[in-house]
């Protein structure tokens, strides 16, 4: 892996770890903010029609405060 691709993941992984860490005090704005780094870090990845599918299900998972779930469908949605 190269080198800006790792820098890529370790600051990406950073930010999603920042945003699961409000889980329990707001849900829907720790879904909103990963939704918002996907559209941001991988642009034309998710559609328009799709964000609202995959913003629920990241709210979903929020609110059952399960951080390495939504980790997960994070990175496996966009890698």
């Amino acid at each position: 892996m190269m080198l800006e691709s790792r820098l890529k993941q370790a600051a990406l992984n950073t930010a999603v770890d920042v945003s699961l860490k409000r889980m329990k005090k707001s849900p829907e704005r720790c879904a909103r903010n990963l939704l918002e780094l996907a559209i941001t870090a991988y642009p034309g990845k998710i559609s328009k029609k799709d964000r609202p599918d995959f913003y629920q299900k990241l709210l979903d998972i929020c609110k059952r405060e399960a951080a390495e779930e939504a980790k997960s469908l994070f990175f496996s949605t966009f890698q």
